[in-house]
């Protein structure tokens, strides 16, 4: 777990960076904001109309699904994958230096019938974050939501990273998602304030944006 979030922290601070250097060369006619600042982001976002204040809508590459985006969250090519139109593998995150606070998010999405298979999913999902509970089954509009969230001590024995995921599954097709939000200190050598129910509710708030296109 601990490797794990190495490498998501480094990934935050590749995301520092990138969003630093785009910031020099802005595009004109475009919003200032990180989303259409970044070149490799922006080719995801539908319109520079923000659909809820402070989101974009944001559409996959495979064409399988929309989603709200925040609008200083930054992607990087290093960190996606794509195979035909059934295999779609997302990362992007945002930091804040000030309050010493990152989050990413991991979306995975499948369009194949193992999707059906929730058992085998949900141990994929359970892995991927080191939990071992149980998950809770919720509906929402044509899709079910297994919904779970985990905290993890850090090897300072201060620290905490904290977890919400889902597997998202549509009522009408093949498709499926794996997501997995998750947030901590920046640098855990200083201290942070995390208000995890203003970051379960901004989780829960991508999750159910979601929607499936076929």
């Amino acid at each position: 777990m601990l490797k794990r979030w190495r490498n998501l922290l480094l990934l935050a601070l590749i995301l520092i960076g990138g969003c630093e250097m785009d910031s020099k060369a802005q595009p004109e006619k475009l919003p200032d904001t990180v989303a259409f600042q970044d070149k490799f982001t922006r080719e995801f976002m539908v319109s520079p109309k923000e659909v809820k204040e402070g989101y974009y809508l944001f559409k996959s590459k495979t064409g399988g699904f929309t989603m709200l985006y925040p609008k200083n969250a930054i992607m990087d090519k290093m960190y996606y994958e794509k195979h035909k139109d059934y295999f779609e593998d997302i990362n992007f995150g945002e930091s804040n230096k000030k309050e010493n606070i990152a989050y990413f998010v991991r979306i995975t999405y499948e369009n194949k019938a193992i999707t059906n298979n929730i058992d085998t999913n949900l141990k994929l999902l359970s892995n991927s974050v080191n939990y071992n509970g149980h998950y809770t089954e919720f509906q929402y509009e044509d899709k079910i939501f297994y919904y779970a969230k985990n905290e993890k001590l850090l090897s300072n024995g201060k620290s905490k990273a904290y977890t919400f995921f889902s597997y998202i599954k549509s009522n009408k097709s093949n498709q499926g998602i794996e997501f997995i939000y998750g947030v901590s200190c920046l640098n855990f050598k200083q201290k942070c304030n995390i208000d995890l129910t203003k970051e379960e509710k901004n989780a829960k708030k991508l999750m159910k944006s979601i929607e499936f296109l076929h």
